[in-house]
């Protein structure tokens, strides 16, 4: 059986990512346009994509000007990580990141409101 590459020869570009119909839903009702700016709206986008996506998944990622780029998905050694974070720095990119996306309707990470009337 074959095996998928752990370390991507091209990066994934968040942005190119789909998102589901009914996310892109619930983002119009909570994100009227005209609040927000472009790049607000497409930052959180980006972070329903990765949770979408690569939940429960261990990625590397670079950010840079034309926004997050996916390097390498699930490489479980620390030497695999150390040695991709040196080889991308030596590419010149500045802002690399390891991210460990979850469910974004995970009732774990349920964002807990108090109210102050109560």
């Amino acid at each position: 059986m074959a095996t998928v590459p752990k370390t991507l020869t091209e990066p994934i570009r968040v942005a190119n990512l789909p998102l589901p119909p009914d996310v892109v839903a619930m983002l119009d009702r909570h994100w009227p346009s005209g609040r927000h700016t472009a790049r607000e709206r497409a930052a959180v986008e980006d972070d329903f994509k990765l949770d979408y996506h690569y939940a429960g998944h261990f990625i590397i990622v670079t950010a840079d000007p034309p926004g997050l780029q996916i390097h390498a998905i699930d490489l479980d050694n620390p030497d695999e990580v150390h040695e991709l974070h040196e080889r991308l720095r030596a590419q010149g990119y500045r802002h690399i990141i390891s991210l460990y996306p979850r469910r974004w309707d995970d009732p774990m990470d349920a964002i807990v409101t108090l109210n102050a009337e109560s």
